[in-house]
């Protein structure tokens, strides 16, 4: 191979064997190998060491295959999914009253909400690692479009609960999302893609909060009834998410050689199978540890994004519109915290390896819990408005800082890990949910989750991955499945 020429990538060579002529190497001026638009690592199977997101990051704004195609698919699918997942609730208000829907309902209609979402990561994260994250991704998106065009026919809280279960099943493409991401991007750069791909998706549920309001009283503008316009305004978000899974399926790859399916033909991936998959992720005590603290972070999004526009409008007087307005501020840091938050790990494993992703990690956690509990002390709406925001940081952070941990824990079970993880989100949107049924759902209820935050945050300690170290020091240790790219290899 020579500059500025192609480069021979055979099976058997140190690189692993990389081969799409759709989507040759290319050795830059500069000696760096290129796929498309990115410089990829060859000891990495051709993972993208770069993003190319200008002004964000690199020098350019790219959507070429397969890196960057991939990368805006995965937090688009996300957005999307997470879109109608919360399409419901800004409309729960004038849902409950044509309904006639007591408080306690609309909460145990949030819990179920979120519940199957926790039965679907756990069994989607081995489908992707089987399956490839494009062909799972697809599933998901088309069901829960199908389920969100069907969600305004509902007419008791029973037919509402089952609605909003079905829908929720949507969520677990946050799991796919964190794997294909994984999949695409190297070690270097792999906490800030996971991150802002998940941040950048998470805006989804900000995006719901705010327009279906709007939507509502766009159809009640033109002399629709309450009833009608709410019911009829699930169908534009519905459509849109099945357009998205249409234009993925077939526009999108799976991993830098393009489809998982041919890798594996030809011998260039290692065959993993379900049960290979489930015992490495679910057996893996560090799995256990990221999943009570991603229950304290993106657990407690999931909660907001379901109660703080009821919150805003029983609290402040403010009409229904504008208390989702103020709501959909925390969903739309997304756009930056969760990215920051992995861009910050990034820059403390550089200089001190695991140990740095750890420290940040919990220092994330820990501001997190001490906003939330100063929010649940303010009075005025300015002050409210303000340390939501201010959590609302720290809350995306947290979840970005998290799954830059993840890709080290078992690499070769990452769609298990991913799911475990991942679930751990819903099993604490359903502990919170229950929490503010069965007790206090207004100041006090936000104070007591505040100490739980700070609480999950000390279960850092107890992190301590085999290769790559723990809060105390870094294992350069190569022993073992779980034994993580700490010194290029691949993750």
């Amino acid at each position: 191979m020579g500059k500025g020429g192609e480069m021979n990538t055979g099976k058997g060579d140190e690189s692993g064997g990389y081969e799409n002529p759709n989507y040759p190497v290319v050795i830059g001026e500069d000696g760096v190998p290129r796929i498309g638009a990115c410089a990829v690592d060859p000891l990495q199977s051709f993972k993208s060491t770069e993003l190319q997101l200008w002004p964000i990051f690199g020098n350019k704004l790219s959507f070429a295959r397969p890196h960057m195609r991939a990368f805006h698919f995965q937090w688009l699918s996300f957005f999307m999914a997470f879109m109608v997942w919360f399409a419901y609730a800004p409309l729960l208000v004038v849902i409950r009253q044509d309904l006639n829907i007591a408080k306690k309902g609309i909460w145990m209609s949030n819990v179920f909400n979120v519940a199957a979402c926790v039965v679907a990561r756990f069994v989607v994260g081995p489908l992707g690692d089987v399956y490839g994250s494009v062909k799972v991704q697809t599933a998901l998106l088309a069901f829960c479009g199908i389920c969100t065009f069907f969600a305004g026919f509902v007419n008791s809280l029973a037919e509402l609960c089952l609605m909003r279960f079905l829908i929720g099943v949507g969520g677990a493409t946050f799991v796919i999302t964190q794997l294909w991401s994984s999949e695409m991007f190297a070690k270097n750069v792999v906490g800030a893609a996971n991150a802002m791909t998940g941040g950048w998706g998470n805006c989804g549920g900000g995006m719901a909060i705010m327009i279906m309001g709007y939507i509502y009283e766009g159809f009640r503008d033109e002399g629709m009834s309450q009833e009608n316009a709410w019911r009829r305004s699930f169908y534009i978000p519905a459509v849109a998410v099945m357009l998205v899974s249409v234009c993925m399926f077939f526009f999108s790859d799976e991993c830098p050689s393009g489809k998982l399916s041919d890798a594996l033909a030809a011998g260039k991936r290692e065959k993993v199978t379900v049960k290979e998959s489930t015992r490495g992720g679910f057996t893996n005590l560090n799995s256990w540890i990221l999943f009570v603290q991603y229950a304290t972070c993106f657990g407690i999004e999931l909660h907001i994004n379901n109660g703080m526009a009821m919150y805003f409008k029983d609290t402040y007087p403010v009409s229904l519109a504008t208390a989702g307005l103020i709501a959909s501020l925390f969903g739309w840091m997304n756009l930056f915290a969760r990215g920051l938050g992995g861009y910050f790990s990034d820059l403390a494993n550089a200089k001190l390896g695991m140990q740095g992703r750890i420290i940040v990690h919990t220092l994330y956690l820990l501001a997190e819990g001490a906003i939330l509990v100063i929010f649940s002390r303010v009075d005025s709406i300015a002050h409210a408005i303000i340390t939501l925001v201010l959590f609302s940081c720290c809350v995306q952070a947290a979840e970005g800082t998290t799954f830059a941990i993840v890709p080290y824990v078992a690499p070769k079970a990452l769609g298990s890990v991913s799911g475990v993880v991942g679930a751990g989100g819903n099993v604490g949107a359903v502990v919170w949910g229950l929490m503010f049924m069965f007790g206090d759902s207004g100041k006090t209820g936000y104070r007591n989750l505040g100490i739980i935050i700070m609480a999950s945050a000390l279960l850092s300690v107890f992190i301590k991955i085999k290769g790559a170290g723990s809060l105390f020091g870094n294992d350069d240790s190569t022993e073992g499945d779980e034994a993580p790219a700490a010194k290029g290899e691949e993750i």
